[in-house]
């Protein structure tokens, strides 16, 4: 049985000699993973950057079709797919349209390109031409965090029948995720280790040329050798020469086209370099700059701190002031409030400009309104830092600048606003900042163009919350004619489309935005609108699709669980309710599913604790009252089964909860009781009219009041005819 390949051992030439040997026969690719090369997707770019040309030729169709993630990771294949696969942008607007994506769509663009690319691979695997395929990457433990995300759901998804991976890894310990994914989608090959050298004997009497030409070597492989003797020549040579070869391969990989080599490999020897403050610094800085453009956060603070350490705070920091005044971007995305927080603190204690004091202003805002945890937000603090970076930035004197950031941070205040529930003002300020922002001229006019466009999307938001659907359709379609190649337009203005009951075009916007590598919100928002049309089948698809893409999406094991248990597949929704239990064991929704299985197997004691345990996990949850209800009534405990109707009836009004607790309630002989609920009953729906009306003109009978009973049952007659 094939399976892909876990290589485990100290030395990269054994470990690839072992992944020669166990390797299935077809066509190789083989890239580095080490992040020192590339900075950042080192091991996925070098396999694009080999792969796609190949692919191109035989199936131009397939590279176009995953352009934007193609791109994305591999940049310097922008020459090679042709131009007309993107709706044409301005070679000036290039940057800000990065930007804009990366800082509205940041949480889940990464995760996105490792899918499409992943879907992309599965693809190629399939092409006859291609034949077998095997990707081996080399030094995974020394992946960046792209990287490992992209090879953790490599192995996961693509069959090594088709396509066979290899991972080439020393047997330290790897991150959680890549761990698991390794343990549970390889199978582990030992590669013998090196055959042992004394390092410092074999030093001691090498020609001074042949230890250069060591340690020159460990350089070459720009900082990546696991040779012993290579290591230790550079470590034992003198610092100055150690300095110069850096210099000089930092020279000569500047000389190449390749953009990647300026993330990692540049910066590094640039940083080892005898100019490390100036040099080094600033090849950091561009690298920081562009990873963070493009919403790669993890890698922008790592890739900031290596360029901030070699920076001096006292004399440098405005030679490198987007190393320093960005820092909180990605500290924000990724949720690392303390740590921005103190950014903010020296920035305002650094500078006295108007725009760096708005800048912490605004992001101190943001903390309190959007990423402290729940308990920890304070809308009217954070007004009060916007208003203060609003009123900053209408000092500023240059007006494209001015309208920019005056707009920026209207923005921010109708975000503060709407949390509040001032949905009209938030509004207000949404349009306002828009109108600011029209016809601005100058050097700033794409970036405006675009900041007007993500202010669309988010006024958007409120006019759905509001349910001005037509005018939320409206903004999200200027957002889609500005960016047609992107998901989230489309899949938002489906939202808006489904909260207005238009169905069919709410399909069509959801079918759009899965076209364009959308993240599992678009299948799951389809699959649930599919549900509710009974088109379970589809719908399952799509669920099935959101777990492909995010297995612990709980979410969606309750509804794929429902699903399986309407079907009658009741061993298709125990396996989903009991794996999505281990990842969320309070959730009130899949212990109410559990408890329905368990009544289907005769399991009354278990199905009655699972039932009791998600209403003490959600006390609003009607459907697990009613079931208990149903479990006790069942069991002869009437009195219980009555009280947990009530219960039910008090979280909403049902006419099914109020016909059942009416049969309750005459099982009991309380008639009034139920003659009032069979009342309340035909009042909200009169589909079982005739049933319910005979129903009551049996508690009437007994109560004594023929002329009553014969009435409905008179009723419940005329409608037979």
């Amino acid at each position: 049985m094939s399976s892909h390949l876990r290589i485990t051992g100290p030395h990269q030439q054994n470990r690839r000699a072992a992944w020669e040997d166990t390797a299935p026969a077809g066509v190789t690719l083989v890239s580095d993973c080490h992040s020192r090369l590339r900075g950042i997707y080192s091991g996925t770019n070098t396999l694009l950057l080999q792969l796609v040309p190949i692919v191109y030729e035989k199936d131009p169709e397939l590279v176009h079709t995953h352009a934007t993630e193609i791109l994305y990771v591999a940049p310097e294949l922008n020459g090679l797919i042709a131009a007309d696969v993107f709706r044409p942008i301005p070679a000036e607007v290039y940057q800000e349209h990065q930007r804009f994506l990366a800082r509205a769509y940041s949480t889940v663009r990464p995760l996105l390109l490792a899918h499409g690319l992943t879907n992309f691979l599965k693809k190629c695997a399939a092409l006859p031409s291609l034949g077998h395929l095997n990707c081996y990457f080399e030094n995974v433990h020394a992946a960046d965090e792209l990287d490992r995300q992209f090879l953790a759901i490599l192995v996961r998804r693509v069959d090594p029948a088709g396509l066979t991976v290899g991972l080439g890894t020393t047997d330290e310990p790897l991150p959680e995720v890549l761990a698991t994914a390794l343990d549970r989608y390889t199978r582990p090959v030992s590669a013998a280790p090196l055959k042992e050298q004394d390092t410092g004997h074999e030093l001691a009497r090498a020609s001074a040329a042949l230890r250069a030409a060591w340690a020159r070597a460990f350089v070459d492989s720009d900082g990546t050798s696991d040779v012993p003797l290579e290591l230790a020549a550079y470590e034992a040579a003198e610092a100055d020469e150690r300095q110069q070869w850096h210099d000089r391969r930092a020279e000569l990989l500047e000389r190449r086209n390749d953009f990647g080599l300026r993330l990692g490999a540049v910066p590094y020897h640039r940083a080892h370099g005898r100019s490390a403050a100036t040099l080094g610094a600033a090849a950091y800085t561009a690298a920081t700059e562009y990873v963070t453009d493009v919403g790669y956060y993890e890698a922008a603070v790592r890739i900031g701190d290596l360029g901030r350490a070699l920076v001096d705070r006292a004399t440098q920091i405005r030679d490198h002031r987007s190393l320093f005044l960005d820092q909180d971007i990605p500290l924000l995305a990724l949720r690392r409030t303390d740590e921005a927080r103190r950014v903010y603190r020296e920035l305002r204690a650094f500078s006295s400009e108007p725009g760096v004091q708005a800048h912490a202003a605004y992001g101190m805002a943001m903390l309190y309104v959007r990423y402290y945890p729940a308990e920890q937000r304070d809308y009217t603090e954070a007004k009060a830092w916007i208003n203060n970076a609003l009123a900053l930035a209408r000092t500023l004197p240059e007006v494209g600048l001015r309208a920019h950031l005056t707009a920026f941070e209207q923005n921010g205040l109708a975000l503060v606003e709407y949390r509040l529930g001032h949905f009209d003002e938030a509004i207000r300020l949404e349009t306002e900042a828009m109108e600011l922002l029209d016809g601005q001229p100058g050097p700033h006019r794409y970036e405006l163009y675009l900041r007007r466009a993500l202010l669309s999307f988010n006024r958007a938001q409120v006019y759905t919350t509001v349910g001005r659907y037509d005018d939320a359709v409206a903004d999200l379609t200027s957002v889609i004619d500005l960016f047609p190649e992107e998901s989230d337009g489309y899949l938002e203005r489906g939202n808006a489309h489904r909260r207005a009951g238009r169905v069919r075009e709410a399909l069509a916007d959801y079918d759009r935005a899965i076209a364009r590598n959308p993240p599992p919100e678009a299948y799951y928002n389809r699959a649930g609108l599919l549900s509710e049309l009974g088109r379970e089948q589809e719908a399952l698809a799509d669920y099935d699709t959101v777990l492909d893409l995010d297995p612990d999406h709980v979410d969606t094991l309750v509804n794929r669980a429902g699903i399986h248990y309407d079907r009658d597949d009741h061993g298709a929704a125990r396996r989903d309710v009991e794996y999505g239990l281990t990842l969320a064991p309070d959730n009130a929704q899949l212990l109410c599913t559990l408890g329905l299985l368990d009544m289907a197997d005769g399991r009354t004691e278990a199905a009655a604790q699972a039932l009791t345990r998600a209403i003490e996990h959600d006390f609003t949850l009607a459907a697990a009252w009613v079931n208990r209800a149903v479990l006790a009534f069942g069991n002869g405990d009437t009195d219980s089964a009555i009280d947990d109707l009530t219960q039910a009836l008090a979280l909403g009004e049902d006419p099914t909860i109020r016909y059942n607790r009416a049969v309750a309630h005459q099982h009991r002989q309380h008639w009034q009781q139920a003659i009032d609920d069979f009342t309340g009953a035909l009042l909200m729906d009169r589909s079982n009219a005739e049933e319910i009306l005979a129903d009551r003109a049996a508690c009437h009978r007994a109560l004594g009041r023929i002329d009553e009973a014969q009435r409905d049952l008179d009723d419940a007659r005329s409608l037979t005819r």
